[in-house]
């Protein structure tokens, strides 16, 4: 199907529904859902209310037999939605001008002027999307095929200029057979394969094998032991599980005396400002991320979101008119 065509379907029945309820004490996806309430909300403010009301019209939050018990539950509940709108405070002291969001106190929220949007405000709300793929999921080939170019765009910054970045995954430099593809990859690195893991692959298979985006910094002598790191993106929400993906080249290749840095890109925010940690930080093993802040400090160019299909999409989103709150 077309984008164009995709788009008309799409707008013409926005339905912002959560899907299924993350555990409650995942605030920062609900504070994503907030974000994309308010991306659709026709620049009016969503209040804490607002944000219980909808929980509740869902179905996440149910009334109990007797008023005491009802009693404690709203006060409960109260204090959970407060809780996501103290992630949108942080998320705007730490984001600063790339936060696309206006906020009145410590409760309300709503989309900024349509004249106040920049590009780096657009980037933002596309990796807002690209965390929200239940809310999107006619969008996702276009979703998730340009967030690995987003990543290889940070990576380049990330490293020093003559580093080399390669992508492997949905957007690869490399044509064939996975066993084609992990080939010339490794002579590019100026490293052998490792055969009998090599010869364990489907020889008709042409999948990535886990690896989307490598980067290496090499030297000028042409030695082949320098820092390289090997990189997964994942938009979906159980990104944790393909953490250890990567790995896998450690076993198909013969690394010079320098095992690679592993990495895992994903859309989400998940700085905790306050306790300078990250959310979910106890699924974070061996591994360097990169999530929503740090994309955006290194995507420089905003002439760069300007050639993606996904910009359509996220102006569509802006221009989206009709309050479904």
């Amino acid at each position: 199907m077309r984008i164009e065509d995709k788009i008309q379907r799409y707008f013409s029945a926005v339905n912002i529904k959560m899907s299924s309820t993350p555990a409650k004490h995942l605030t920062h996806l609900y504070a994503d859902y907030l974000e994309a309430v308010s991306l659709f909300s026709n620049r009016n403010y969503i209040s804490s209310s607002d944000l219980l009301d909808r929980f509740r019209d869902e179905g996440f939050i149910t009334r109990k037999k007797n008023d005491e018990e009802q009693a404690e539950n709203n006060d409960s509940h109260e204090q959970w939605v407060n809780q996501i709108f103290e992630i949108a405070v942080e998320r705007k002291i730490l984001f600063q001008d790339d936060y696309p969001f206006a906020l009145l106190g410590n409760n309300k929220i709503k989309l900024k002027p349509l004249s106040e949007l920049n590009n780096r405000n657009k980037l933002y709300l596309f990796l807002l999307v690209s965390s929200c793929l239940y809310l999107f999921r006619i969008f996702e080939p276009e979703l998730t095929k340009e967030f690995e170019l987003v990543c290889c765009e940070a990576l380049l910054k990330f490293l020093p200029s003559h580093a080399i970045v390669k992508s492997f995954g949905k957007n690869t430099h490399y044509k064939g057979t996975a066993i084609e593809k992990i080939n010339r990859l490794a002579n590019d690195l100026k490293i052998k394969v490792n055969d009998s893991f090599i010869k364990k692959i489907s020889r008709e298979g042409n999948q990535d094998r886990g690896l989307d985006i490598i980067g290496w910094i090499p030297f000028e002598d042409n030695v082949a032991n320098f820092l390289s790191i090997l990189c997964q993106c994942a938009c979906g929400k159980e990104w944790h599980k393909k953490l250890h993906e990567t790995r896998r080249y450690e076993n198909y290749y013969e690394f010079h005396g320098n095992k690679p840095v592993h990495a895992m890109f994903i859309p989400y925010a998940l700085i905790n400002h306050q306790d300078l940690d990250f959310h979910q930080a106890d699924e974070i093993i061996a591994s360097l991320l990169f999530e929503r802040k740090r994309i955006l400090n290194y995507v420089t160019d905003d002439a760069f979101f300007d050639r993606l299909t996904s910009k359509t999409i996220i102006d569509k989103c802006i221009e989206y008119e009709e309050d479904v709150v």
